[in-house]
């Protein structure tokens, strides 16, 4: 198995590439961590430009599917955008089990990182490679844009924390075994759904968990290392996928459960979030899209001709590896209130997608005024971070730090958008109503004429 410090291929044969290490940087401070950052040498403004395509795409889903009158009213309904933040927060309040959960394995996992690499030189290198062409106001601002195009990074891709996929991958294959026994086995709630979706969540979060295991042993700076065999190039991606969208069905069920008072009385079991499977998947995949499809990229970059000249496809993978991750997760925005729909769903993808459908008709407005709030708070946070931080002297350990405390101040914001996504989810369902006897006569059906 091959380690990845440095795609050579892409990078070495794509046309004007030269030897712009501070793309590989960005590569490695987003498929480690979730950091999303500019590969540019110079300040840009693509992120920001990037972030509001995005928000114009969501826009402009709104007004197809509510019309600009509703659309617009909803915007700026600033009462009903208080309310949608208190009712958030009440959600995370009835749901300490899962922030407890997220952020306490969260903060064991990020510490252990830092210990890890406390001393590496590499980290001293980083830093002074990142602010060389940039001033601290300059690297601030571009880190917090960079953050808003991901507000919910921390809670779509949970996946990476080692010891919440250890928990989730016995938890998961205990209820799986309890099954195995047929007629005979002790007495439990039955799934909610086929048992096939349970044993393909324990058997994805273990071979991620080992995955990552491997990762942390390798000398591939924490990029997606491969090598072994081809099919790695769409299996690896696959089980990050699956990890993800099953701790992601688990927090979206328990802040569903919250609304109605449920999660202080029930005892846990994998049931309803395996029941969110693969719709949940499927938020994570629209969430985060540049998670996935650079570790394809990489992987497959590793079967690229060593002589590969700078051909279209070579120059096209070096742009999705650089700023095409930026791009990408722009577009992305318009996408988050899947985590809304898929919540109130049966987990099928067909369900997912209609319920989508439904949440923009009914909330569009109110939900592209959500993600702009998430994406604002993420942000800023995250900025004050990193210039806080920054401002230190050059040591090994600065810029590793400032990334995780970046990390610690959105996840929080990444659970609360969460939370309004999934009120906002809850308002769009369909509701049941009584009809009188006249109205039913009304609404007898006549035969219909050839």
């Amino acid at each position: 198995m091959n380690g990845l410090s440095t795609p050579p291929v892409i990078w070495a044969q794509a046309a004007g590439s030269g030897a712009n290490t501070l793309e590989s940087l960005a590569l490695r401070r987003w498929c480690s961590g979730l950091t999303l950052s500019s590969p540019g040498l110079e300040p840009s403004l693509s992120g920001l430009w990037a972030g509001l395509a995005g928000l114009a795409g969501l826009l402009f889903l709104t007004l197809i599917m509510q019309g600009p009158a509703r659309a617009l009213r909803q915007v700026f309904d600033l009462p009903s955008h208080v309310r949608l933040v208190a009712q958030a927060m009440a959600r995370l309040r009835h749901s300490g089990r899962v922030v407890a959960v997220t952020i306490g394995l969260t903060l064991v996992s990020w510490t252990v990182g830092q210990i890890r690499t406390f001393q590496h030189e590499q980290g001293k290198v980083d830093l002074l490679l990142l602010t060389k062409s940039r001033s601290l106001g300059e690297l601030g601002f571009e880190q917090g844009v960079m953050a808003a195009l991901t507000p919910l990074r921390d809670v779509l891709g949970l996946g990476d924390n080692l010891p919440l996929m250890l928990v989730a991958t016995i938890l998961l294959f205990r209820d799986a075994a309890e099954g195995w026994g047929g007629p005979g086995s002790p007495e439990r709630r039955p799934p909610v759904r086929p048992s096939a979706w349970r044993n393909a969540a324990w058997v994805g979060t273990a071979a991620y968990f080992l995955y990552r295991l491997v990762l942390l042993g390798s000398d591939s700076g924490e990029l997606p290392v491969g090598g072994c065999l081809t099919l790695e190039v769409v299996g690896i991606p696959l089980i990050m996928v699956l990890a993800d969208g099953i701790v992601l069905a688990w927090v979206l069920a328990e802040l569903r459960n919250a609304g109605v008072g449920e999660t202080g009385n029930d005892v846990f079991n994998t049931d309803q979030a395996v029941g969110l499977m693969p719709g949940a998947s499927l938020t994570c995949l629209a969430g985060l899209p540049a998670r996935y499809l650079a570790t394809f990229v990489l992987l497959g970059s590793l079967y690229l001709p060593s002589k590969a000249g700078p051909t279209l496809l070579v120059r096209l993978l070096h742009w999705q590896l650089s700023w095409g991750l930026v791009d990408l997760q722009g577009a992305s925005l318009p996408l988050l209130g899947l985590a809304g729909a898929v919540a109130w769903s049966r987990g099928t993808l067909a369900g997912t997608v209609r319920g989508f459908g439904r949440l923009l008709s009914a909330e569009g407005g109110h939900l592209l005024v959500a993600v702009l709030a998430a994406g604002l708070a993420a942000g800023s946070l995250s900025a004050v971070a990193y210039v806080l931080l920054l401002a230190m002297p050059p040591q090994t350990w600065v810029l590793s730090a400032a990334d995780g405390y970046a990390h610690y101040a959105t996840l929080p914001i990444g659970l609360l958008a969460l939370a309004a996504l999934v009120e906002l989810g809850e308002r769009s369902l369909p509701t049941a109503t009584l009809i009188g006897k006249s109205d039913a006569d009304q609404a007898t059906p006549t035969p219909a004429t050839e």
